[in-house]
């Protein structure tokens, strides 16, 4: 597993410029049209893997393939029950295809937990809020059913355009914290988080 920030200058805007434009990109057709385009995921999965094995040559290449392509794995998995879109999850390879393991689970828990605040934001201003709870107090009792009967009862989230969170967003500000914990240490949330884990469970 490669350390980025260890990586030569060279290699570290090699691989960090061309991920932010992407992500970037991918944020505004989110924002604006609800879209991630396969014209930007798609050359960006193999230009992340050239990226990536010019940085740290065939080691690279095996990190960014395996990474990529389970990410897609898993995707297929959780895609029919709607937490993330077909667009998310390539764009999430992506990022796998580029940096490797673990700056896409760096970048993955950042955008978990920026797009709870904006799902929460966004539904109080479309007042939308109550409903989204209910919606999910539903959806994790018929999950609770399904787990513990051994019996798929798990119920879909409903679609509402007011509950409507452009993933892409989310992401992007993730990659933008997980790049200022190396290089600023700030806001160094997940270390805090395991920490606090380690002194509560020894």
């Amino acid at each position: 597993m490669h350390n980025i920030a260890d990586a030569p200058t060279w290699a570290q805007y090699l691989l960090l410029i061309p991920l932010g434009v992407v992500l970037f990109v991918a944020a505004v057709t989110d924002w604006r049209q609800r879209k991630i385009y396969n014209w930007l995921t798609y050359p960006a999965f193999l230009i992340g893997l050239i990226l990536h094995t010019a940085a740290f040559g065939f080691s690279g290449l095996a990190a960014g393939l395996l990474t990529g392509f389970g990410v897609v794995f898993i995707g297929l998995i959780i895609l029919p029950f709607g937490w993330l879109g077909g667009g998310d999850i390539k764009l999430l390879a992506v990022i796998g295809a580029t940096l490797g393991p673990w700056p896409l689970y760096e970048i993955f828990a950042y955008a978990v937990f920026v797009g709870f605040v904006m799902a929460i934001c966004l539904s109080l201003i479309n007042g939308y809020l109550w409903e989204l709870i209910k919606k999910l107090g539903r959806f994790l009792r018929s999950l609770f059913w399904s787990v513990s009967t051994q019996t798929n009862l798990t119920e879909k989230l409903e679609t509402d355009e007011r509950g409507y969170l452009p993933f892409a967003i989310p992401i992007l500000i993730g990659a933008v914290f997980a790049t200022t914990d190396v290089y600023l240490q700030w806001p160094l949330f997940l270390d805090w988080i395991r920490l606090t884990m380690r002194s509560l469970f020894g």
